[in-house]
């Protein structure tokens, strides 16, 4: 009889496992510059996003490209862990920092323009359990800014 237990509670150990999907990206909120430097700037964002997961997860690591305007705006690297409920959005708080001397032409042309094109390259560890996989995070979109 102890034999056919662990065959009994397998399928609860796959539904347990399952991989987690990916976030659905929602927009961005609270746009601030931090720091405005001839070299080097700083910029902050609330990254909205949904987790269509039924189960909490944990995302980590996280590094992602950003673009604006097709024009390469700067990294941000996020190396906290955070935990995310199930089937419920949340707010990702972004440093970006932006090299000005690459992207300075290319912020003043988008400072006079309500919807500039936003694109996101870049990956992050979900996973739940102990258990994490790398999942890419790509975004292409117009988005309104709101300084």
């Amino acid at each position: 009889m102890k034999k056919f237990i662990p065959v009994l509670l397998l399928p609860f150990f796959l539904i347990a496992c399952a991989k987690p999907t990916g976030f659905d990206y929602l927009g961005i909120t609270s746009l601030k510059v931090l720091s405005f430097g001839l070299k080097e700037s700083t910029v902050a964002v609330n990254v909205k996003y949904y987790n269509p997961n039924k189960f909490p997860v944990t995302m980590k690591n996280a590094a992602v490209d950003v673009y604006v305007n097709n024009n390469y705006f700067g990294k941000t690297v996020l190396d906290s862990t955070i935990k995310i409920s199930g089937r419920d959005t949340f707010y990702l708080p972004v440093v970006l920092t932006v090299d000005m001397k690459n992207t300075g032409l290319g912020i003043l042309q988008t400072l006079g323009k309500e919807e500039v094109f936003i694109k996101m390259d870049g990956k992050a560890r979900i996973g739940r359990g102990g258990f994490f996989v790398n999942y890419p995070i790509k975004y292409e979109g117009m988005q309104k800014l709101n300084f």
